[in-house]
């Protein structure tokens, strides 16, 4: 059977897969209708090259096909739509043959953006869904949050209480939906600089300054809801008890920083047992004015290691101690430049490394100070945000993927920020805008909850509130670095 010239013609088209749809106006052929169910077929042959036609005006779409037409159908199809579509995939894909040159680890992936390149696939992840949660009112010149995770999972946050008390909210759930604010000491004017942390036996342990003796204070608690409790004086000589910080030791004993307000030192009040009965006041650097927004983590070697800024040189400085106790120690300047150092925050990362959060004045940053080792002998300092007036108060803690989250305020807009580090070192991530209603985020603090999801407490300042930030599902986006 003959094969008409229109059936040979649609079929290369449907070959191709074009232009059957195009949609032409009209049609070079005058035997050629517009509307059949080949015109388009036949007008994009004639476009590409594929046909002639029978004459210069008419295609003779009735007429059988030769072999001759055939084979020169078929040779036109090759040389003007086949060929110059493979040489469109070899322009695109310059440089494949590069390939075999490229050496790649095993984790990395291979990609095509202005050239072949080994690239690493970063997982950048955020929390959503959250809620805040107003917990607790507050006076006008009530401050210093601080947040732990309970043994039972749930938060506890000291802060200072209406009339300038210590005071310890309990939260029933992980999500703190209910829960219970105890007044813990209301005698004189204490709860400065609060700090909470969980005790080996379960219990909250809160230092704090108490502003009436200029003393530092410990309250330990005597069960995981802390209905009752002891408050010891532990240090009184001198206007002691500033920008306390607290945290349990290898031993189960508490360990205190503060600053020594009358001879500006960094000090270190290491207790001699869990409910701290006794203990022993260090003073650990006193060159210049050192000491300020102290916070102390213990390293993976089981010793305290205190961040803190130097006021005389505006540095961040980190004191390394050489044993539990710390009766010796290295004080090493980890950042200079610019006004560094304010509001630190130091946590150990998976890798046992210290990395310490901080304000730089400066440029008005957040920025974060990441150890290349135990001893903090090196390392980097990252700027994590720099949009607007961001990085006052910030926290640090370790996710459960080993990365740093940062909660900090964004003062330009008083908003309540985290940002969560992409790997270990910090040198990509995300900031996220978590809370914006009011004047919210001061004296941020954050923990990770057992589910592995962040909780910040923080102070609203619009209606004088401590306030509770818990996150929800971690979210993953995929960049290549």
């Amino acid at each position: 059977m003959a094969v008409r010239r229109l059936k040979l013609v649609a079929a290369v088209v449907g070959l191709v897969g074009l232009g059957a749809t195009a949609g032409f106006a009209s049609s070079s052929f005058t035997d050629v209708e517009e509307g059949r169910y080949y015109t388009d077929a036949v007008q994009w042959a004639a476009d590409n090259g594929v046909t002639t036609g029978t004459s210069a005006t008419t295609f003779s779409p009735e007429n059988a096909v030769t072999r001759g037409q055939n084979v020169t159908f078929a040779y036109r199809y090759d040389q003007n739509v086949v060929q110059p579509a493979l040489d469109d995939i070899d322009d695109r894909f310059d440089g494949l043959e590069t390939l075999d040159e490229l050496s790649c680890t095993a984790t990395q992936v291979v990609i095509n953006d202005s050239g072949w390149r080994c690239a690493d696939p970063v997982l950048k992840p955020s929390f959503r869904a959250a809620i805040n949660r107003t917990l607790e009112g507050l006076g006008p010149e009530s401050d210093y949050m601080s947040v732990a995770i309970g043994a039972d999972g749930n938060p506890v946050i000291s802060h200072q209480g209406l009339d300038i008390d210590l005071a310890l909210y309990v939260c029933n759930d992980p999500t703190c939906t209910t829960g219970t604010n105890r007044e813990l000491v209301t005698a004189g004017d204490v709860g400065y600089y609060s700090s909470v942390a969980i005790g080996a036996d379960g219990n909250p342990v809160i230092s704090h300054g108490d502003g009436t003796g200029s003393d530092l204070e410990l309250y330990v608690c005597d069960n995981p809801a802390c209905t009752s409790g002891t408050n010891r004086t532990l240090e009184e000589d001198g206007f002691v008890g500033g920008y306390s910080s607290v945290a349990i030791g290898a031993d189960g004993n508490p360990v205190i920083s503060h600053l020594d307000g009358s001879n500006f030192d960094l000090a270190l009040f290491v207790c001699a047992d869990a409910a701290c009965t006794s203990g022993t006041n260090q003073t650990l650097e006193e060159d210049g004015s050192v000491g300020f927004y102290s916070s102390v983590a213990i390293g993976a070697d089981g010793n305290p290691v205190i961040s803190h800024k130097d006021e005389d040189n505006n540095d961040l400085e980190l004191y390394v101690c050489d044993n539990p106790t710390c009766t010796t120690g290295t004080n090493q300047t980890l950042e200079e430049n610019g006004l560094a150092g304010n509001y630190s925050s130091v946590a150990i990362g998976a890798d046992g490394n210290p990395v310490i959060s901080h304000f730089n004045g400066t440029g008005s940053d957040l920025e974060l100070y990441v150890c290349a080792d135990a001893a903090c002998t090196s390392g980097t300092n990252q700027t994590l945000e720099e949009n607007g007036d961001v990085g006052r108060w910030p926290s640090v803690a370790i996710g459960a993927d080993g990365n740093p989250v940062i909660s900090h305020q964004d003062a330009t807009n008083f908003d309540l920020e985290l940002y969560v580090c992409a790997d270990a070192a910090c040198t990509s991530g995300t900031n996220q805008t978590l809370e914006t209603t009011g004047e919210v985020g001061n004296y941020s603090s954050v923990a990770i909850g057992a589910d592995g999801i962040p909780v910040i407490s923080h102070r609203d300042d619009t209606f004088w509130a401590v306030e509770l930030y818990v996150g929800s599902a971690t979210t993953y986006t995929i960049t290549f670095e």
